[in-house]
């Protein structure tokens, strides 16, 4: 991909998740972040089928707490933003007739950068993550040798966390972007204006 494709294609993935705040439950398009495809383990022994499980498990721990570490911040962010928001709302009242018009052009412009970041953190505090888990009950029906089906599973389903956790983590800087943006317009225009 080249950096135009790249960049069109992660705002269009930033868009969608603001979009998905519209439609609860949508599945949001996530970035393959994980492109390593799970090798048969035939030949495997138990114990290192077992060890397979534990790494599985340990992969999965993480990445629930990843997206819990990401959801805090972006619920600071979006408080913060929030405020923001406001503030630059608040520049308005600054503006008199003898202003410039690009002045009240670049307000707005900093008023929608900051909502669209505010929105974009409120996408990652509520829409769905996708995340692949070993269900008990589906457990219970599986054939013998255990261990061999249950090591595949774990090594094949920890892709889609990983590629959330990353498109999240994606979805998150681009919105501290956009709050700076829309912040440091907003400062600049109050700053000329005042």
């Amino acid at each position: 991909m080249s950096d135009v494709t790249t960049f069109v294609h992660g705002h269009w993935v930033y868009l969608a998740h603001v979009f998905a705040l519209l439609r609860p439950g949508a599945a949001v398009p996530n970035f393959p972040a994980h492109q390593i495809q799970a090798q048969p383990m035939a030949g495997w022994a138990d114990a290192e089928l077992q060890l397979m499980i534990d790494e599985g498990r340990r992969q999965s721990d993480r990445q629930l707490a990843d997206i819990e570490r990401l959801r805090g911040r972006a619920q600071w962010l979006f408080t913060v933003g929030v405020a923001i928001v406001t503030a630059v709302a608040a520049v308005f009242g600054a503006f008199d007739s003898g202003d410039s018009g690009w002045w009240v052009v670049l307000w707005v412009l900093s008023l929608l950068a900051v909502g669209y970041g505010v929105l974009g953190v409120a996408a990652i505090m509520t829409i769905r993550a996708d995340f692949e888990g070993v269900d008990s009950a589906v457990l219970s029906s599986y054939e013998q040798p255990i261990l061999n089906k249950l090591a595949g599973d774990y090594a094949s389903m920890l892709g889609t966390g990983e590629n959330t956790v990353a498109t999240l983590l994606t979805v998150y800087r681009q919105a501290v972007v956009w709050v700076l943006i829309g912040g440091y317009g907003a400062l600049i225009t109050w700053l000329a204006v005042r």
